[in-house]
């Protein structure tokens, strides 16, 4: 029990850290998982499949569901929120 403690206090900052990091978790789930897939020109390119930010969080879900990762809903939003930011641009 007190070598749990020490490290405990140790890994707060960082968790703390990336709790209020934002893309954090999306950033490298995308890496992870995403790219393991396709590259990010999927996102840019002429011909994409994906016009609106309903159809980016459905291609999320679907490929979520293709991996079988299950991933909750707020991960589904701060993905298709990252997707969007990043590449998208389709919320201001």
């Amino acid at each position: 029990m007190n070598r749990i403690l020490p490290a405990l206090c140790l890994l707060s900052p960082a968790l703390a850290a990336q709790a209020t990091e934002g893309d954090f978790h999306a950033e490298t789930f995308h890496r992870q998982h995403c790219t393991s897939c396709h590259d990010s020109s999927v996102y840019t390119r002429e011909n994409r499949r994906v016009h609106s930010r309903q159809q980016l969080e459905s291609q999320v879900r679907m490929c979520d569901a293709n991996l079988g990762i299950k991933l909750y809903d707020d991960d589904i939003q701060a993905l298709t929120e990252y997707l969007d930011r990043h590449y998208y641009h389709f919320t201001p």
